[in-house]
């Protein structure tokens, strides 16, 4: 699916891919509170290669309204100085035949070590 597919490009570094399934005005905020746009989550993304070993969406349970799609789940984030799973909420909206990510905002972090 979608997201587990964005999870995957994230570990792999695929930033075509991520430029695609991010809207242009795409917002992340992190269970940190730090705030994320497209162009500056993309940069940690490529600055972090390897450093993600994997993001495992253990949860999801999506609603759909016309053309805005709201996800919530859970991910497990692995890397190599450690673990945590962060529980979020996603909103998507249908762009011509496909969708797009505009907003992902974790809402708790738990970190496993």
């Amino acid at each position: 699916d979608f997201e587990k597919s964005i999870e995957a490009a994230v570990v792999n570094t695929d930033i075509s891919f991520l430029e695609s399934a991010y809207a242009e005005d795409f917002k992340f905020k992190h269970g940190t509170g730090q705030r994320s746009t497209k162009e500056s989550w993309l940069k940690d993304v490529a600055n972090n290669k390897g450093k993600f070993i994997s993001r495992k969406v253990d949860a999801s349970e999506a609603e759909l309204h016309d053309n805005i799609g709201i996800t919530e789940g859970s991910i497990t984030v692995t890397r190599l100085n450690g673990s945590y799973t962060i529980r979020y909420v996603r909103a998507y909206r249908k762009k011509g035949s496909t969708w797009e990510l505009f907003m992902h905002r974790t809402v708790e972090e738990e970190h496993n070590n």
